[in-house]
């Protein structure tokens, strides 16, 4: 008599009868073809929806994508498919705080015994015939963090570079894949410049003006550096910052750059009006009233493919009237439009100096568990329209037309102070790292996007010297293929 398992069937009938078919192979009786582990809900709803790999030139069994922080598998039951008969199957538990007098478990398609995960789990299949021994080493992984939470490490906190320590103003641009810090302290004017913003060490640049620069208004296009002076008139380095040309253009704020130009907000016999340098056939065109003038976020480009052209976006700011802004604009190569639906639920507060950050996060299929990417738009700082600063992180999934909170996962941790002004730079940078529940084709390095979050002022206008690195933990895991 043989032991059956799942879906092999077994007979004693002459295999020449054409009635059965007798799989006597040795090797193929010890194969696995499916694994699941049992419905709990008290463990976790459909936990039997969880996939689980397969790796038969390592004998491996484990679910690429983890369960969520906190689950328990101290006490989950199985089933197990072979392809063909088996002679017998039985988990082997090593470490466990309950299994001690039970260690070994004999599986068939009636076992209802719990099993501990918490540590790997051997599967033990012998062939039909007792000649070959395959051993599988089951692996039930659990996230050991929050995989959809955005993680802001204290230890990767950075000063502002080259400064005194106590800076007065400070903007951060991003050129080519550089970023260069201007910065104003005790003894001046400091320029420098870096390939990461948390490298840590920047080259210091000669830089000098001979005009009092608005900080703020810095900004880089591909090919150029631009400046405000105090008295709003545009200046241009093609130098990093060791000469400037007055552009002879007087405007009230740089929105931001896109390509080799600069996009700016200017007054004309007595009418807000959008300006452009360099502004060959441009002509400067009427600003809509709820359109900010100054105070908005910086321009960010945007990587998609639901418009034709590169889309950059803004969000909040003031307008003509002095009035603080929740709407979203874009930019398209040629002229700005209204992106946010006026319609929709006013989720998103008025806010004038956040950042806007063009970055991922996950959604979490509650059948199977997996997390799947999404591109989402964040917002976060800033100070609202009665004075107070924005301690609310808020997202948008659809390319800033409807906006929500961004759920507790996504929100500043405490010892990130509250800010207004500062910048965000998305940085992709590359991964070494071996999980154990590898996959058949190994993966040795991926780059993972960070976000680098940059100066900024308090509530009542002090310099903040801080260079925060932030990334949703699920971009750092090892890519499943």
């Amino acid at each position: 008599m043989c032991l059956m398992i799942a879906a092999a069937s077994c007979s004693s009938d002459d295999e020449s009868t054409g009635s059965s078919f007798v799989v006597s192979d040795s090797y193929t009786s010890t194969l696995v073809s499916r694994f699941t582990l049992g419905s709990n809900d008290k463990v976790l709803y459909n936990l039997d929806s969880v996939f689980f790999s397969i790796d038969q030139d390592k004998n491996l069994i484990y679910n690429a994508d983890s369960l969520p922080k906190g689950t328990d598998v101290s006490h989950l039951t199985v089933s197990v498919t072979f392809p063909n008969a088996v002679g017998k199957a039985v988990f082997k538990v090593s470490e466990s705080e309950w299994m001690e007098d039970k260690k070994e478990v004999e599986y068939s398609s009636e076992t209802t015994d719990s099993i501990d995960f918490t540590h790997p789990v051997e599967l033990q299949v012998t062939s039909q015939d007792g000649k070959v021994v395959r051993t599988y080493e089951v692996r039930v992984n659990v996230h050991q963090m929050q995989a959809d939470s955005l993680y802001w490490d204290q230890k990767a906190r950075r000063d502002l570079p080259n400064t005194s320590g106590d800076p007065k103003n400070a903007k951060c641009v991003e050129q080519n894949g550089n970023y260069f810090c201007l910065v104003t302290d005790t003894y001046g004017y400091v320029l420098s410049k870096a390939s990461n913003p948390g490298q840590g060490s920047w080259e210091r640049l000669s830089v000098a003006f001979s005009f009092e620069p608005d900080v703020a208004s810095f900004v880089a296009s591909t090919d150029a550096f631009y400046i405000l002076s105090t008295e709003g008139e545009l200046y241009k380095s093609t130098d990093q910052g060791q000469s400037w040309t007055d552009c002879g253009v007087q405007w009230h704020s740089i929105k931001g750059a896109y390509g080799q130009k600069v996009l700016g907000v200017m007054s004309e016999g007595g009418e807000w009006k959008h300006d452009e340098y360099p502004r060959g056939s441009f002509t400067p065109v009427a600003i809509d009233p709820l359109f900010p003038i100054d105070n908005s976020t910086d321009l960010v480009m945007a990587s998609n493919t639901w418009t034709v052209a590169q889309q950059a976006m803004l969000m909040g700011g003031r307008n003509q009237a002095g009035e603080v802004l929740r709407t979203v604009w874009g930019y398209d190569g040629q002229k700005w439009g209204r992106i946010d639906n006026e319609y929709a639920p006013a989720v998103l507060p008025e806010l004038e100096g956040a950042v806007l950050v063009s970055y991922a996060s996950f959604l979490n299929d509650t059948i199977t568990h997996r997390l799947s990417q999404r591109s989402t738009w964040i917002v976060m700082g800033g100070r609202k329209a009665d004075g107070t600063m924005n301690g609310t992180t808020y997202v948008s999934y659809n390319q800033g037309i409807t906006w929500s909170s961004g759920g507790i996962r996504m929100q500043l941790p405490e010892y990130m102070p509250p800010f207004v002004g500062a910048q965000a730079f998305v940085v992709n940078e590359t991964q070494h790292k071996v999980r154990a529940n590898a996959p058949i084709r190994p993966i040795t390095q991926w780059d993972c996007p960070y976000i680098y979050l940059v100066g900024g002022k308090t509530a009542d206008g002090r310099q903040l010297n801080n260079i925060w690195k932030g990334v949703i933990n699920q971009l750092t895991f090892k890519p499943i293929h």
